[in-house]
C-alpha cells in the first residue's frame, strides 16, 4: 500500500466511525419534529420493511455464489452476471431501509453519505486485487457487467452450482443483522414515545 492510500485509508476509517456515532446518537436520542399521521407512518414502515427484505435475501443470494470461491473464481452467475457488487448494492437497499424506518430525515442522508463515501474506495481495492488475479477475464468483465446498476438482460444462472456450507451458514447469520437492526429501531420508537429513551434533540 502506497502512503497516500494509506493516509486516505487512514482517513476514510475515521470519518466512517465518526459518521458511525453520530448516526447512532441521533438513532438513540433524537427525533424530528415532523409530524406523520398513522397512515404515512405505516406505508414508510412498509417500505422500509420491503427495503430490508430484498436487503437481506439478496446479500444471501450473492453470497451463496461466493462461499467457496471468492478469491479463487471470478464469479460472473447469478446476481452477478447483472452487476459487479451485488453485496454493496443489496447493503446500501438495507441501510435505506433502516434510515426510512428512523423516520428521520438526517439519519437517512448521513446513511447515503457514508455509503457514498465508504464505498468507492472499498469497491476500487477489490477490483485492483481482482485485475491481478484474473488479467483480462475481469476487465472482459468489467466491461461488460455494469458496477452498480444491475442490467437484468445480462442475467445467467448454472443448473447446479458448488459453495462451501460453513460458509454459506456464516453468512446466513450475517445477514440477519438487517431485520435486527429494523425490530430494535421499532423498539426505539416506541421507547420515545412511552417517554422511557430520552430525546435530548428534536430536528427540524
Amino acid at each position: 500500500m502506497s502512503p497516500t492510500e494509506h493516509i486516505t485509508q487512514t482517513y476514510r476509517i475515521t470519518a466512517t466511525r465518526i459518521f458511525g456515532t453520530l448516526i447512532v446518537f441521533l438513532v438513540l436520542f433524537s427525533r424530528t419534529s415532523w409530524k406523520l399521521g398513522f397512515a404515512s407512518s405505516v406505508i414508510i414502515d412498509l417500505i422500509a420493511f420491503a427495503f430490508i427484505l430484498i436487503a437481506t435475501f439478496g446479500r444471501l443470494w450473492a453470497l451463496a455464489y461466493i462461499s467457496g470461491n471468492k478469491t479463487s473464481k471470478l464469479i460472473m452467475d447469478g446476481p452477478y452476471s447483472m452487476v459487479r457488487n451485488p453485496l454493496y448494492l443489496f447493503s446500501l437497499i438495507g441501510a435505506i431501509g433502516i434510515g426510512l424506518v428512523s423516520d428521520n430525515v438526517i439519519v437517512l442522508t448521513l446513511i447515503v453519505i457514508m455509503f457514498a463515501f465508504y464505498y468507492p474506495f472499498v469497491i476500487r481495492g477489490e477490483e485492483k486485487r481482482l485485475r491481478k488475479i484474473h488479467g483480462k477475464d475481469f476487465e472482459e468483465y468489467r466491461q461488460n457487467t455494469p458496477m452498480f446498476i444491475p442490467k437484468p438482460s445480462l442475467y445467467r444462472e448454472e443448473p447446479l452450482y458448488t459453495i462451501d456450507t460453513r460458509l454459506f451458514r456464516r453468512a446466513f447469520f450475517s445477514v440477519m443483522w438487517f431485520p435486527l437492526i429494523f425490530m430494535i429501531m421499532i423498539l426505539i420508537e416506541r421507547l420515545h414515545g412511552f417517554a422511557l429513551l430520552p430525546v435530548l434533540l428534536t430536528i427540524p
